[in-house]
């Protein structure tokens, strides 16, 4: 009987010890064109991070680790981003087949997501050719009428890609392509074709960060427009202070969303700061929103570009809650609130912003 004891015990033991233990990713690389000891980096896009680094040596290059995810959209780079190409890391084998100046076409074995990004982009590549055909076309247009009929088939082109994203979705529900796609578009297509897309995703996908960020949208956001009263909201402001909107005194009020990657909203920010001190005497107010992640280059934007007035963010980046909330998919973008808390126009800048002020402030 303490035989048996033994074995059982041993058995036990050594089940223990030879049980496999749970794999990362391996990343077995190949790159022509590349002097050794050149180092690759691998990142992830949102949030931008570093997951691992390597030096080339003799034309190859391994990786290996493990990350929290199913999968997650990274980009494989040199320095200064000078060859970078993007795919779905997985915790699984991956060989890579590269050359330098050419690593967008490179060849990427072994992740079933990556497979299943790279089937979707065969589909809608035919929609994205015709539209940059049609885009080179129209550079070198001038007649007005050509050029409306250009633009009208340039977005027939774009709406059917879409329109493959969207029945790619309803394929494959649980695809975290599909989550990922849904959550890219979520504000673009609108609540309504959102709320229905998400709601075929099935439970392991609506539990995905991309699917939690859809929901996020879902709840968050009013679908406000010209018309309507503004949705309150607060979030920090460069000092860490909580800063609400309905803080915010003036006799209109401009909420503006911006970003210090955003190179059209830092070229439009030296006109905003001479709006602002044309009429801030007169009851003109700003509150404006950053989407981005990091806080040092939000602050070094803030105080580069003056601006004076009050600054938020909750460093979410285009996930920011507010943006969610106002349905914000583009930047610069902004709405002009009056005393009563009443939208009055969206998106005046420049001329048309200081215009309309002279008239509500003469």
């Amino acid at each position: 009987m303490k035989y048996l004891f033994v074995l059982l015990t041993a058995c036990i033991l050594s089940a223990f010890a030879f049980t496999p233990s749970v794999p990362g990713y391996q990343i077995s690389g190949n790159v022509s064109g590349l002097p050794d000891s050149t180092w690759l980096y691998l990142r992830t896009a949102t949030p931008d991070k570093e997951v691992d680094s390597c030096r080339v040596i003799g034309g190859k290059f391994s990786m290996t680790g493990r990350i929290a995810e199913k999968a997650v959209p990274v980009y494989l780079h040199t320095a200064k981003y000078t060859n970078y190409v993007h795919f779905w890391l997985e915790n699984t084998v991956i060989s890579v087949n590269l050359k330098a100046g050419a690593f967008k076409k490179g060849l990427i074995i072994g992740s079933a997501t990556e497979d299943e990004d790279r089937r979707l982009d065969r589909l809608r590549k035919p929609y994205n050719e015709a539209a940059d055909s049609l885009g080179q076309v129209l550079a070198k247009t001038k007649d007005s009428t050509e050029r409306e009929g250009l633009l009208s088939r340039i977005k027939s082109a774009n709406d059917e890609g879409k329109e493959v994203e969207k029945d790619w979705v309803r394929k494959y529900p649980n695809s975290l392509v599909s989550a990922n796609i849904l959550n890219i578009y979520a504000i673009t297509w609108g609540k309504e074709t959102t709320q229905a897309l998400y709601q075929k995703l099935t439970p392991e996908m609506k539990a995905t960060r991309y699917g939690q960020e859809i929901n996020d949208y879902l709840l968050l956001n009013r679908n406000l427009k010209v018309g309507d009263h503004y949705a309150d909201f607060e979030q920090m402001n460069t000092m860490g202070k909580v800063v609400k909107l309905s803080q915010v005194k003036g006799k209109y009020i401009l909420l503006d969303f911006w970003a210090s990657w955003c190179g059209p909203c830092r070229e439009e920010n030296p006109k905003l700061a001479l709006t602002y001190a044309r009429f801030k005497a007169k009851g003109f107010a700003i509150l404006s929103v950053s989407m981005d992640e990091s806080k040092s280059q939000w602050l070094e934007a803030v105080k580069k570009d003056q601006l004076t007035w009050e600054n938020v963010s909750d460093l979410r980046g285009d996930k920011n809650k507010a943006t969610l909330m106002y349905g914000i998919n583009a930047i610069p973008n902004n709405f002009l609130i009056d005393e009563n808390g009443i939208i009055i126009a969206r998106n005046l800048r420049g001329k048309e912003l200081d215009d309309k002020l002279e008239k509500l402030m003469p």
